[in-house]
């Protein structure tokens, strides 16, 4: 029995973190766990059987609540496996096949989880206003502004410039799977991904930024980072790429 419905859109920027997520916490198979990919309407509405109205992901529970911020859900399902409460959470739990916490297993190390979240958390708002203003995607949609997205990718070159040090020492070894992988890591893999694949940015490109592009070049060979060469739609990514000047 499903006691969690997550739906998604399965190559958007935040409902793929959480799915990375869950590979990599060995939860994406769950019998506990429904994913539920949802439609696009005309109007750009996502819709699905039982889904709110508003963007994705969003994790409805049992008592018919939803959670609908992915830096939340990801935070749910770590509490529930660090102190599962009920049958069906201890179940849960137990079929984790990552056992340790992907927050960290000290206040150090749950703080640096903290900070690089927050970091990219930003930078992936950023990097969202700078689709809206500045590519073909959405200038039939809304006012666009080469200018604004331009000032907006600054800042999120801002922000991985700062988040490089934290990736020092790390995904250093040839084996993608060497690593302890934190929820800090599948979000930032995410934002990543989005923009080198769909918006043909690489965020990553930049000659500071060595960790961060041996992080995403050794993560992208993690099952659960991989994607097919038709994962973004076509009638999307033939925009996306297109950045206005």
């Amino acid at each position: 029995m499903a006691y969690l419905e997550l739906f998604v859109l399965t190559w958007g920027i935040f409902p793929r973190r959480v799915l990375i997520y869950l590979h990599e916490k060995g939860l994406i198979n769950s019998p506990h766990i429904k994913v539920t990919p949802v439609t696009i309407s005309p109007t750009g509405e996502m819709l699905a059987p039982g889904k709110p109205k508003g963007t994705v992901p969003v994790l409805s529970l049992p008592d018919g609540t939803f959670i609908k911020q992915s830096i939340a859900i990801l935070e749910y399902f770590e509490d529930i496996c660090d102190n599962p409460q009920e049958e069906w959470q201890k179940d849960l739990a137990a079929a984790a096949a990552m056992k340790s916490s992907m927050r960290g297993s000290s206040a150090r190390e749950r703080a640096i989880t903290r900070d690089i979240l927050a970091l990219t958390d930003e930078a992936s708002s950023l990097f969202g206003f700078a689709c809206h203003k500045g590519t073909k995607l959405f200038a039939t949609h809304e006012p666009v502004n080469p200018s604004a997205a331009s000032l907006a990718m600054v800042w999120v070159k801002k922000n991985l410039r700062l988040l490089e040090a934290y990736y020092e020492g790390r995904f250093e070894g040839d084996d993608p799977n060497g690593e302890n992988i934190t929820i800090a890591d599948c979000v930032l893999f995410s934002l990543l991904q989005f923009a080198k694949e769909l918006y043909t940015k690489d965020l990553v490109a930049d000659a500071e930024l060595p960790n961060l592009k041996r992080f995403y070049n050794v993560f992208k060979e993690r099952e659960s980072a991989r994607i097919p060469d038709d994962f973004y739609p076509r009638e999307y990514k033939e925009g996306a790429c297109i950045w206005l000047e």
